[in-house]
């Protein structure tokens, strides 16, 4: 089978929904399908990446998000490239650019669109502008109009799966997990290596690190997790942000205005292929976000074996369970009273982090990988008998 990806986000940019485009193409390949993506570049001439197997689409509109570029150039003609390629079937990622060419090559071709929501935009609008009733009225009309679209939409959470609901879209919905590379964050770090990154970071072999690996922007409230933080009166504790992102500056400055400068860390991007070796280092993974429709990070962290501390929400049932693969907190005084419990027993980080990964089999690529090939097959088949 063809497959073609079309998303706003993807490689040289790293972020959540590459990561999960970058899963799904491993996932197919192994099962043989031909997958291509079709993404929108930062210059203004549309080009091939042969490395990438990706068509960059030229920016030609203004940014509606500072993290994301913008293009209506729909009468592109790297487009006849992909008509001649023929893909057998669209997976889009993304609602808004992307999918317009989404919507144009699936005329064309007369081929079906599975779509796959990433975003709660509701939980967004308070992060990123001050018109926020505008933009919850662009969200609950614009949004589905453009989903519609599709033949089928994927849910990877039942929170997601809520808010696609609520939309009252009547197309079949598929509720697939997103795929981890389980292979990838089983693999262990010598306890000389750990020591080295460690040490690299100024931490001593007591201390207990707390670490978050995500982009630093606001949805994902990045400012949340410095506050709760200043909150532990636990010297010992070191908190290590790893990515980047707009939010880095504003973040350092509170750092130092919280009083917790000498104890923050921002290590900065790292290779993709590195990233397991950084959830290593940490001893326990710690969120605040809400915004989140997949927590692929939180996933990565349990089956890297570290312990979750992140704030209650309801994207996390169905694979984090309280007190037994992780932990939950839902105000300041949770916070600190199960930081101060994890920090003072290592024996329940242990126990807690092997849970975690023992728990992770349900996210495997093998899994995914089929699961996505059923759901595109139904696709194929309901546009045939359309």
């Amino acid at each position: 089978m063809r497959i073609l990806i079309t998303t706003e986000f993807y490689l040289p940019f790293q972020c959540g929904v590459t990561t999960a485009v970058l899963n799904e193409i491993k996932a197919l390949k192994a099962l043989g399908d031909e997958v291509r993506v079709l993404t929108i570049g930062e210059g203004k001439k549309s080009y091939w990446n042969e490395e990438n197997k990706c068509w960059y689409i030229k920016s030609n509109f203004p940014r509606l998000y500072k993290d994301s570029n913008a293009s209506v150039a729909l009468g592109d003609k790297i487009l006849k490239d992909i008509y001649e390629w023929h893909p057998d079937i669209i997976h889009s990622q993304s609602e808004f650019f992307s999918f317009l060419f989404a919507s144009k090559i699936s005329k064309k071709l007369n081929i079906p669109i599975v779509h796959t929501c990433h975003t709660d935009f509701v939980a967004y609008a308070i992060h990123f502008t001050r018109f926020v009733r505008a933009w919850n009225f662009f969200a609950s009309f614009v949004v589905p109009f453009l989903i519609r679209k599709a033949n089928r939409i994927i849910c990877s959470s039942d929170k997601i799966f809520d808010l696609i609901s609520s939309y009252r879209i009547k197309k079949p919905i598929d509720r697939i997990m997103v795929g981890l590379d389980l292979d990838l964050f089983s693999q262990t770090l010598s306890d000389s290596e750990r020591r080295e990154y460690r040490r690299g970071y100024g931490f001593k072999d007591d201390d207990v690190v707390f670490i978050s690996i995500c982009r630093l922007s606001k949805e994902k409230s990045v400012d949340q997790v410095l506050s709760l933080f200043s909150n532990l009166d636990i010297p010992s504790t070191k908190l290590l942000f790893i990515g980047g992102g707009p939010e880095r500056e504003n973040l350092e400055k509170k750092a130092e205005e919280l009083g917790v400068k000498e104890r923050v860390v921002f290590g900065g991007e790292v290779p993709g292929e590195d990233v397991w070796r950084y959830y290593k280092i940490g001893d326990i993974y710690i969120g605040a976000s809400l915004s989140e429709t997949q927590c692929l990070s939180y996933v990565e962290a349990m089956a890297s074996g570290l312990p979750l501390l992140v704030k209650d929400d309801p994207v996390l049932k169905g694979y984090l369970i309280n007190g037994r693969n992780g932990m939950v907190y839902d105000s300041l005084d949770d916070f600190v009273l199960k930081a101060d419990i994890l920090c003072s027993s290592p024996s329940l980080r242990n126990t807690l982090g092997e849970k975690a990964k023992s728990s992770m089999s349900r996210f495997a690529l093998s899994i995914f990988g089929e699961k996505l090939k059923r759901s595109f097959e139904s696709a194929i088949k309901g546009r045939k008998n359309g």
